[in-house]
């Protein structure tokens, strides 16, 4: 007998204090760091001063991802605008079951969709976050405008805008997650947001 296939539980919950080191200790690491608008190392005062700010912050929502009850990774929202949610995520753990940056797309969706306000998921990459890039045009994001970018080294980049209409999402799920590896597909039964 074919043993049953093992997906991951993919919880989110609201980052607390017992996460907020593990989380500063992820955001200074360079892979990143090199992926963020500000890539300059982040002090103890500074995590603390923000992790404050952000209990009284009502436009920003801080998760942690819990996969197996194992934090790994992060994900984040702030109300950009009326009716557009913008989004960022990361992983901080290497070792976490193959196709968590897929996961991190669905929760993503998932979480603005379920929001009856709003209309619209908001994302910046760089320029050079090719494998995020991919992971927005196989999502069906709609490519906006770029913004001007900086220079990190010897490297030019430009801030790649994307817009996906929740309407689509909550319209086209099941199709999106059909283009999807099986596994994919079958692990985003298993999302959870803890509010």
């Amino acid at each position: 007998m074919t043993p049953a296939k093992q997906y991951p539980t993919t919880v989110f919950r609201p980052l607390s204090e017992a996460e907020l080191e593990q989380v500063w200790r992820w955001r200074n690491q360079d892979d990143i760091r090199r992926n963020m608008h500000n890539d300059a190392p982040i002090s103890w005062a500074e995590h603390l001063g923000w992790f404050e700010q952000l209990q009284f912050d009502l436009s920003r929502r801080f998760f942690v991802f819990y996969q197996n009850n194992r934090p790994v990774g992060v994900l984040n929202f702030h109300q950009h605008s009326s009716g557009v949610l913008e989004w960022g995520c990361y992983l901080g753990e290497h070792n976490v079951w193959p196709g968590s940056g897929l996961l991190l797309e669905i929760a993503a969706l998932d979480y603005a969709a379920m929001q009856s306000d709003q209309h619209t998921l908001y994302a910046e990459v760089l320029s050079f976050n090719h494998s995020v890039l991919k992971m927005h045009q196989l999502f069906g994001y709609h490519p906006q405008p770029d913004l001007p970018g900086k220079q990190r080294g010897d490297e030019v980049y430009q801030v790649k805008v994307f817009h996906y209409p929740l309407a689509d999402w909550r319209a086209n799920r099941d199709e999106v997650l059909k283009r999807l590896p099986k596994q994919i597909g079958a692990a985003a039964a298993f999302i959870q947001f803890n509010q």
